[in-house]
């Protein structure tokens, strides 16, 4: 089931950005290493096959830094995640890098202005 969801995600990454720039390649990258459980600027650098100076100078030419760009693919992830109602709350935090489900359910309610469990019953009782 882990794997499915991993290839899950980064199809859907895939869907939404372009490969072609840093960002988009950092995102399909970060849902990898995401799923690795090593969601971090080094292991990024490293699959990008790129320095950590080179990776921030080409993400502040586009206007966004690494924590925003993780944070997008986290937001992302998490709503495609709860879709999938055999995964609980702590399951996705995990599955996005989360040490625990608080640092989760606040993350996600400044995203959505409401806790996973809560978007969860809306979007899928409708």
């Amino acid at each position: 089931m882990y794997r499915q969801l991993t290839d899950q995600a980064g199809k859907y990454l895939r869907s939404l950005y372009s490969q072609d720039d840093i960002v988009g390649q950092l995102k399909h990258k970060l849902a990898d290493l995401m799923a690795q459980g090593d969601a971090n600027a080094d292991a990024a650098c490293h699959v990008l096959r790129l320095s950590r100076r080179t990776l921030q100078r080409r993400l502040k030419a586009e206007k966004t830094s690494f924590q925003k760009v993780l944070q997008e693919v986290r937001e992302i992830l998490a709503v495609n995640y709860l879709s999938d109602e055999r995964l609980k709350s702590i399951e996705i935090a995990m599955l996005l890098g989360y040490s625990n489900i608080s640092s989760f359910t606040a993350a996600f309610k400044s995203w959505y202005d409401m806790p996973p469990a809560r978007y969860r019953q809306k979007n899928l009782c409708t």
